[in-house]
């Protein structure tokens, strides 16, 4: 997958110029659109961007000096030729603030929209974390259960274990006892000796 080269404050200044020489808006979306990028560092950048346009074309817009110098110098009809030249620049300064805070809202809006995004995110991560919460606690109760259980099987194996044994020394003692009556009943029997009686006396 071949990776994206990293957004430069070059690259957006470029953008940003070619929004402007097309007579479009300079938002942050349509710079991203072209330069791509996340919306944080491109909105840094477009910010740094129209300050730098703020700098350069704040002297523009000053009185010029020739101006200055023959409005105190100069009969009534110069004044009234600057009076006109700058009720034009408070015209073109209106007008352009307007365009700056029509830009502006439309930047917030956008900044709006993503921190809603981000809000939704956040309540959808919270409400996932709940859920593993309780899942959790679930498996927690089940598993205090199960060792409960299995200690009952363990003590009741245990006393299998002695009945087992108990019954064992009972066999080998009843076997004992069968070999030995197996045993006394195959001994000979002990042999009679018989008495012959006295004999009479002659009479």
């Amino acid at each position: 997958m071949e990776r994206k080269s990293k957004v430069t404050q070059a690259t957006v200044n470029a953008a940003c110029e070619q929004l402007q020489a097309d007579s479009k808006n300079v938002t942050v979306n349509a710079v991203i659109s072209i330069t791509g990028g996340s919306f944080s560092t491109v909105g840094a950048m477009v910010k740094a961007w129209k300050e730098e346009q703020a700098a350069h074309i704040a002297p523009l817009m000053q009185m010029p000096e020739s101006v200055t110098n023959a409005m105190h110098k100069a009969a009534f009809d110069i004044w009234a030729a600057a009076s006109t030249l700058a009720g034009e620049s408070v015209e073109r300064i209106q007008h352009e603030t307007g365009e700056a805070i029509t830009k502006a809202k439309v930047e917030l809006s956008e900044y709006a929209g993503e921190v809603s995004r981000l809000e939704r995110e956040l309540e959808q991560a919270n409400i996932k974390a709940l859920e593993m919460q309780k899942n959790l606690d679930a498996a927690q109760e089940k598993a205090v259960k199960i060792t409960a259980e299995n200690a009952g099987y363990v003590a009741q194996l245990t006393e299998k274990d002695h009945q087992l044994i108990s019954l064992k020394a009972d066999y080998a003692k009843l076997q004992g006892e069968l070999v030995e009556i197996a045993k006394a009943a195959t001994k000979p029997a002990p042999k009679r000796t018989t008495k012959t009686p006295p004999k009479k006396a002659a009479e």
